[in-house]
């Protein structure tokens, strides 16, 4: 006889409070030391935590279950709000995970939504290239690329 399983397959977008960084954090801390290894060194995870508890940087975490027995995070998004001299705009500046065709329609409405309801009239994204194919079902469009250059 065939166990009940009692977990809902789900897979939710969860927006973390500044004040529960610290509990969510070790679900976390892995994907954003392993991203920020891709991101040409411009933080380590202890730099986006402080900045996700001090909440000028926003957690938003991928969590639920694909398979009915257990559940896990997929994945998470740090994104940060910006003030430029014309506009606010909502960057997101990691975005990492797995099985993203089961969160990814999620997190495109939950960004937006979060976005305009920060007064954000612009989204933004510093991604690696692959990103760019994935985002234009949502309406985004590649206006710029990011190039560097290590000079040390």
């Amino acid at each position: 006889m065939q166990a009940e399983k009692l977990i809902e397959k789900r897979v939710d977008v969860l927006a973390i409070m500044a004040r529960d960084v610290e509990k969510f954090w070790p679900l976390v801390h892995f994907m954003i030391a392993e991203a920020l290894k891709y991101s040409g060194g411009f933080a380590s995870p202890h730099h986006i935590k402080e900045e996700l508890i001090k909440g000028t940087m926003q957690l938003f975490i991928v969590f639920g279950s694909d398979d009915g027995e257990k559940q896990k995070v997929f994945g998470c998004l740090v994104t940060r709000i910006t003030d430029q001299p014309n506009i606010r705009q909502l960057e997101g500046i990691i975005l990492t995970g797995e099985k993203r065709e089961l969160w990814q329609d999620d997190m495109a409405e939950m960004i937006e939504h979060f976005a305009i309801q920060n007064d954000c009239k612009r989204l933004c994204m510093l991604a690696r290239p692959g990103w760019s194919k994935v985002v234009k079902k949502y309406g985004w469009n590649v206006k710029h690329v990011e190039l560097q250059k290590d000079l040390i």
